[in-house]
């Protein structure tokens, strides 16, 4: 008998990705509930539009009969969306897996951030710092009240994903300047380290915890080993493009000045280790040539039509 998957969300970059690698795989049957703004049309997978933020309208439309093997939750984000919706599916979910961030750790230190190191513990105000606070909130929420429903729950902390259907500017932003053939900035004094992950090992990762006990009640961060600067991004752009293309220096000055919207940080390293859930399960990260390849291609061939 096929697992049924509720997913909230489902329609952008990360949970669509999931949506259409599951979706070929009989094994699952996929509920997808979000506003509609952008339907995924997959056989086999049936779609609810409605608000999230009106839980009990979502427990009336899904089937009522209906147990859910896992709820799987992309876009939650403010304080009382994880309670609610648990709440009004009470008794009709097995397991509950919610998407966090890796940015909820304390101010970075040039330390690989790992799943038991602290977490911030307030907001310092503005839009960033208050999306980080939220998520810590949310993290609180889903252990407390997975816990009073008797739900195992898993939480995921991202840190920079990567992949097609990317809808954040930044490796889309370098690509489209490769491939429109204008300049692109390089900040060549830049020190930053940083991580990433790709996106379709993201859905791999999920598959691979549904109903999975060792995945039950536990924090994992999602990060691949690369330690990646802008120096070798570009490198892999150039080697991807198969030569070189139109660059200009600017320091690190110039790029705060001139308001370049860089996409990745510039000085401080941004590290976390995804070998938790690489060891756990016995998981092996797609290399980040091959999957920054695929999604470099993917891009370029949007932005050149």
């Amino acid at each position: 008998m096929s697992k049924k998957v509720l997913v909230i969300g489902g329609s952008a970059f990360t949970g669509r990705v999931f949506c259409i690698q599951m979706s070929k795989n009989e094994d699952y049957e996929l509920h997808v509930v979000n506003r509609g703004q952008f339907p995924l049309n997959l056989k086999g997978v049936k779609e609810y539009k409605c608000d999230r933020h009106s839980p009990r309208m979502v427990a009336r439309l899904l089937p009522a009969d209906m147990i859910f093997d896992v709820m799987i939750d992309f876009p939650a984000y403010n304080p009382g969306e994880v309670s609610s919706i648990l709440e009004a599916l009470k008794g009709r979910v097995r397991q509950y897996i919610v998407f966090s961030t890796a940015s909820v750790y304390e101010p970075y230190d040039h330390q690989i951030k790992k799943e038991g190191d602290p977490v911030v513990t307030k907001s310092e105000g503005g839009r960033v710092s208050d999306y980080i606070y939220n998520k810590i909130l949310l993290e609180q929420e889903t252990i407390r009240t997975c816990k009073t429903l008797d739900i195992p729950y898993t939480i995921m902390r991202p840190t920079f994903i990567y992949g097609p259907f990317s809808y954040s500017a930044r490796e889309s932003y370098f690509v489209e300047l490769i491939a429109r053939g204008h300049v692109v900035p390089v900040p060549v004094d830049a020190t930053a380290r940083f991580n990433m992950v790709y996106v379709f090992d993201i859905a791999r990762i999920l598959e691979i915890c549904i109903g999975n006990e060792k995945a039950y009640n536990e924090i994992f961060n999602l990060s691949a080993p690369e330690e990646i600067t802008y120096s070798s991004l570009l490198e892999a752009f150039e080697k991807f493009n198969g030569g070189p293309f139109m660059t200009r220096p600017v320091t690190v000055e110039e790029v705060l000045d001139d308001n370049i919207p860089l996409p990745f940080p510039l000085t401080e390293d941004v590290l976390y280790s995804g070998h938790k859930i690489a060891d756990t399960f016995d998981f092996t990260y797609t290399p980040f040539m091959e999957g920054m390849e695929k999604t470099y291609k993917i891009f370029y061939s949007l932005f050149i039509s």
